[in-house]
């Protein structure tokens, strides 16, 4: 008999050696790991591809220098380039959805306002997304919104004129808008509910066209971001008659608020947020926040807002929850009042 018979034979043969119990053992060990191990090597990489800010509104205006402005500090923070695209439309609802249902891995981001976060919900009958849901990274400035007329076809000094004109002719003067649902386009509404006037609205896809037709005389007036405003007016013959923040912005010391003209439901500042998709990591989400805050903060970017009219704005990431709440009750409660409807 041999030693192996001895010993059990084919029973002995079917046990492991000590290597391959070493190899099971380990595998065994190192399985709940596995899925732990690719999460934490992606969140200690991130950001290892270039980024896209989405802006919703087209090339041209204050919210897409703003979104570029804060592309380049951002970009020099994370390491990786911000590439900024255009998705104008539908009052931005077409960029929001298209973040919304973006990969939730915080490699696209949205530059949100009011009319993104708060305004839609409640002016669209349906919108795809849920304003609720982004994962708020951070803010990016305070934008005042600044009344301009063209004095060639519109010759009013300010509001008070401007107001008798419209009484004057019912519906006949012109407005332009960044498009129906705009912060824009509300703010004028609301100018025209808080006056007891109508005005004809002409909505546009966005700043750039509707200052090429303000120049051209073929609108009357329009409320636009005071980055763009503050440039408009020194060209041709154009007019600023107020602005929509409580307090007058430095660009433009000479022209007063709605405030002050009579108006002390026109306090409409025009904020600009940061948001990426819905459950991003909080690792990644982490991450660009830290980013974000210390992007805004530093003297170049704060500089670069100074020359666009925009003040700093920071909100905490425990503090945006209820923040944008309000924001979507204060808008809905205005969209209801202005009696402004989009399909």
């Amino acid at each position: 008999m041999t030693d192996e018979t001895q010993r059990g034979g084919p029973a002995h043969s079917q046990a492991p050696d000590a290597p391959a119990r070493r190899r099971l053992i380990g595998g065994l060990l190192a399985a709940p790991l596995a899925a732990v191990v690719p999460r934490m090597a992606y969140a200690d990489v991130f950001p290892s591809q270039p980024l896209r800010l989405i802006v919703p509104f087209p090339a041209g205006g204050s919210s897409d220098i703003l979104s570029r402005t804060a592309a380049v500090a951002l970009s020099a923070e994370l390491g990786r380039p911000i590439i900024v695209e255009n998705r104008g439309g539908a009052g931005g609802n077409i960029a929001a959805d298209y973040v919304a249902h973006s990969a939730a891995d915080g490699y696209t981001l949205l530059l949100a306002g009011p009319a993104v976060m708060a305004i839609n919900p409640a002016l669209y009958a349906h919108v795809s997304y849920d304003a609720a849901a982004f994962e708020y990274v951070g803010m990016l400035g305070d934008n005042a919104n600044v009344l301009v007329s063209n004095t060639s076809v519109l010759p009013a000094r300010n509001l008070a004129e401007l107001v008798a004109a419209a009484k004057a002719q019912p519906g006949k003067i012109t407005f332009g808008s960044n498009g129906i649902g705009s912060l824009s386009h509300l703010s004028a509404e609301l100018f025209s509910s808080a006056a007891g006037v109508r005005f004809l609205h002409v909505p546009y896809r966005g700043a750039a066209p509707l200052s090429t037709d303000l120049l051209g005389g073929r609108i009357d007036f329009c409320v636009t971001g005071s980055t763009l405003a503050a440039q408009l007016v020194k060209q041709g013959p154009l007019r600023a008659l107020a602005v929509t923040t409580p307090q007058r912005i430095a660009q433009l010391p000479d022209v007063p608020t709605f405030v002050e003209a009579g108006y002390p439901s026109l306090n409409i500042p025009s904020w600009w947020a940061l948001v990426t998709t819905p459950g991003t990591p909080a690792p990644v989400l982490a991450r660009l926040r830290q980013a974000c805050a210390a992007a805004t903060a530093t003297p170049a970017y704060q500089t670069a807002l100074a020359r666009q009219a925009t003040l700093p704005l920071q909100l905490k990431p425990e503090a945006a929850p209820a923040f944008f709440a309000s924001e979507r009750a204060k808008w809905a409660a205005a969209v209801k009042s202005s009696g402004a409807t989009a399909s």
